[in-house]
């Protein structure tokens, strides 16, 4: 069984909690879309997802009461690492006590390929698998960007790895505050496989147990969401049509051609206007 850890921001520092929770909403349907049903999901939040969430037995919300750890807007990383990594420590103690065999952390606003759980079951002892490859979508879009390397660099939704590697203790309570997360897992840990993504192959590495590529492209990258911390609103590789075949792997929502020619001219008036603030300030 793989345990999935996806977490929500605080709602003081999202644009629309509303709209957050529903992204999310969108993320929880690509992973209870997986070929291999022996799964468990576990979201961590400040308060409960402001949407309606699946009756399914294998989802599970865990609130914690963690104090905003950064501003409205573009987010400090620091703020990012600690927010992020100590819920989903909190999530990823939750799902360890279902025993699963890997834990996969997911960002609350990506889509992940229906195979990874049918992958994980198919060698459980295996130390675990990184995204080398991974599509890029501008939500509304009806196209995708292909990137063939180092896509775990830049997405969280990118890492299998093994749960007993992490060694993440069952019994940390939701109340507790995030230095005694930090102390519970280790700081290292958390630091190294939950509030950064980058660090992780080379950090199984060190262990001995090195990750490797998934033999497909395992997640979707949404950007251009208002509420993204990357504040992404372009990407790179090959462009490719939004697929049938690509949105039924990843359960993606192919939107129709008014509705992408409406977003696409909204994100064209962000970029601008982003341009002209950058003119603005290097007159300063």
């Amino acid at each position: 069984m793989i345990g999935f850890v996806t977490s929500l921001p605080h709602p003081d520092v999202c644009l629309s909690y509303r709209k957050r929770s529903l992204m999310m909403l969108d993320t929880l349907a690509s992973i209870l879309h997986q070929r291999d049903p022996d799964l468990r999901v576990v979201i961590v939040a400040n308060d409960p997802p402001d949407c309606a969430l699946p009756h399914d037995p294998r989802v599970e919300v865990v609130r914690v009461g963690f104090a905003p750890a950064t501003t409205l807007g573009r987010p400090s990383d620091e703020g990012i690492e600690a927010d992020k990594g100590a819920k989903l420590g909190v999530g990823a103690s939750a799902v360890m006590r279902h025993t699963p065999t890997h834990l996969m952390f997911v960002d609350s606003d990506d889509f992940i390929h229906r195979d990874i759980a049918t992958l994980a079951a198919s060698d459980p002892r295996h130390p675990g698998w990184y995204a080398e490859s991974g599509y890029l979508h501008q939500r509304g879009s009806r196209s995708v960007r292909l990137m063939t390397e180092g896509f775990h660099l830049r997405n969280g939704s990118t890492h299998v790895m093994r749960a007993d590697l992490l060694a993440v203790p069952p019994d940390i309570d939701p109340d507790v505050e995030r230095d005694e997360v930090f102390a519970r897992i280790g700081r290292g840990v958390v630091s190294n496989t939950m509030g950064r993504h980058r660090p992780i192959v080379a950090f199984f590495k060190s262990l001995g147990a090195p990750l490797t590529p998934f033999p497909f492209p395992a997640a979707i990258w949404e950007i251009g969401t208002g509420e993204n911390s990357s504040g992404a609103l372009a990407g790179t590789g090959a462009r490719l049509p939004l697929t049938e075949a690509i949105a039924h792997d990843f359960a993606i929502p192919v939107p129709d051609r008014a509705a992408a020619a409406l977003q696409a001219a909204k994100v064209a008036g962000a970029r601008v206007a982003r341009r002209a603030g950058r003119l603005v300030g290097s007159d300063r």
